[in-house]
């Protein structure tokens, strides 16, 4: 057979044999979720749909607290970390851990209170009008100590101009925070709380009741944090998290977010507001 057509022959069996090869599949990203996003159920009916949009598997290597998820990711077990932007975000952004953080959903903060209801606050438009009758009465408020209700609360306080005063505030000296709750109740008194925790049963008190919520002002973000210089992520697995991030404030990631928080019974995870009505 001349050179020609052997050559011929080699590059036809080269190229049949890379064309019929199979793609190779995507590397699965490790995922660090803080626990409400899964807990609340929204989480396994949005994976599958940004799978399905990215063509990016990805594995949850930890649902958990802050003190959970934060040192999967820190030390590599996860390659993107969603959770509370804040203190613990900025924390590893300056440890170079942390590179692009991008806001996604919120959660949301209640006004919880006894049943009986002395201030009057079942009915109020929102979170500050709720101050104003319960420090009208002077009725007991718990303070609570972790970081997302005590940043609400500060924040409402301030935007209010309220001047808490020792006769009607109450410091949360409960033996875990997780026990808020139960010292409210005791006190007969309110507290504001995270939405979610309540609802599935995180956090109890006998006789205590969802008295306010729906205030946009008691929300809190949730971020997706892509690895920093300093994460020891693969290339290709800090590509994945961009892409899984970009995805998620999109909007076709913010309606496919809205899509599994309806089926789970929310709201749970508000999505961006400036997002609403967006197509593409």
């Amino acid at each position: 057979m001349p050179g020609w057509r052997r050559w011929l022959l080699l590059f036809g069996l080269c190229l049949g044999a890379w064309w019929g090869a199979p793609a190779q599949a995507a590397e699965t990203l490790k995922v660090a979720v803080i626990g409400g996003v899964k807990m609340s159920g929204v989480w396994d009916r949005l994976a599958p749909r940004l799978q399905a949009a990215t063509g990016i598997p990805v594995q949850v290597v930890s649902a958990a607290n802050k003190d959970g998820v934060v040192p999967d990711f820190a030390a590599g077990r996860a390659d993107l970390l969603l959770i509370h932007g804040g203190r613990e975000t900025y924390a590893l952004e300056g440890a170079g851990l942390v590179g692009r953080q991008r806001v996604w959903g919120y959660n949301e903060h209640v006004v919880v209170g006894p049943v009986e209801d002395p201030a009057g606050v079942k009915g109020a438009a929102d979170g500050s009008e709720a101050f104003r009758r319960i420090e009208k009465v002077r009725a007991p408020f718990v303070a609570a100590r972790n970081q997302g209700s005590h940043e609400i609360v500060q924040h409402l306080w301030e935007a209010m101009g309220l001047r808490p005063a020792a006769d009607w505030v109450v410091l949360d000296d409960a033996e875990r925070p997780q026990q808020v709750l139960q010292l409210a109740a005791q006190r007969r008194a309110y507290v504001v709380v995270g939405a979610l925790p309540v609802a599935f049963g995180k956090l109890q008190g006998d006789g205590m009741a969802v008295l306010v919520r729906g205030d946009p002002q008691m929300r809190r973000a949730y971020v997706a944090a892509e690895p920093g210089p300093r994460h020891p992520a693969s290339p290709e697995a800090r590509a994945g998290a961009a892409r899984v991030a970009d995805w998620l404030v999109s909007p076709a990631g913010q309606r496919a977010l809205a899509e599994a928080d309806q089926e789970v019974g929310g709201p749970w995870i508000h999505g961006l507001p400036w997002r609403e009505g967006e197509g593409g």
